[in-house]
């Protein structure tokens, strides 16, 4: 059996009023063999971020039961979802002129059986470690990641761009949205990171990997990264949620 330990944690920034990150963690591997892990981020400097990105949780949330009678419609039942509610919260934004630019990013995952499924629009990143070694799954829907793809600047030099807190898509930016995705099978062990930029803005990836390979728990790993996030200057909102499996409960050091 695939056993999964999880923790997540959010932290308000000094960006902005409320903390405009929603998040959602649901696992019932041990019952249903299915889990779901979420994180919305409104976008900065539109009013209702929060709204925004609580629509795309709880949207989510309420259809989520769904998937134990029909899982393998699993990728048509995300893009449903997430187009649903891209719908609700432009039709909420043109309804309510004082959030007439309402709009969140999403980054998902799913794992049923041996199987998980990731989906992105916007910023928000996931990343997987496990025995073929650590990297980014999504792709950011930005202005520097456009640079990066076009081979003008490496990958680690995205985090050191003035603009890179520009994106190029967001749930609520059009009436559709063209979400990324993604499909893999699982090792025997393995550790998922979900967050948003407050995080992957101002720590390094090779942090972030150096943050997971250490021997602690699911907790204090997540505490682990607020903290650099923090100590490096994030005032953004923060939301980390790190999913751990094992099927032979392997320790989880180098």
């Amino acid at each position: 059996m695939l056993n999964i330990e999880y923790w997540s944690i959010t932290k308000k920034g000094d960006k902005h009023p409320k903390n405009e990150d929603n998040s959602l963690c649901i696992n019932e591997m041990n019952i249903f063999g299915t889990a779901i892990f979420l994180i919305c981020d409104g976008v900065g400097g539109y009013a209702g971020g929060d709204i925004a990105s609580h629509k795309i949780v709880t949207k989510f949330e309420r259809r989520f039961h769904s998937l134990r009678i029909n899982p393998q419609n699993i990728e048509e039942y995300i893009m449903k979802t997430i187009d649903d509610a891209n719908s609700d919260i432009v039709e909420y934004s043109q309804t309510n002129l004082a959030y007439s630019q309402l709009s969140s990013t999403l980054v998902g995952l799913f794992i049923i059986n041996d199987t998980y499924h990731a989906f992105s629009v916007g910023d928000s990143r996931i990343y997987l470690r496990d025995k073929i070694g650590f990297r980014q799954i999504n792709e950011d829907d930005s202005k520097v990641w456009e640079r990066y793809k076009e081979g003008l600047i490496k990958k680690s030099e995205i985090i050191k761009q003035d603009d890179k807190n520009i994106i190029t898509a967001a749930l609520g930016f059009k009436n559709k949205v063209n979400p990324h995705y993604y499909k893999g099978q699982v090792n025997d062990y393995f550790q998922f990171l979900l967050s948003s930029d407050g995080l992957t803005d101002f720590v390094t990836e090779g942090d972030i990997e150096k943050h997971l390979s250490e021997g602690k728990s699911v907790r204090e790993k997540c505490v682990g990264l607020l903290e650099k996030a923090i100590k490096n200057g994030s005032d953004d909102d923060i939301t980390i949620t790190l999913i751990e499996g094992d099927r032979n409960k392997i320790k989880w050091s180098q």
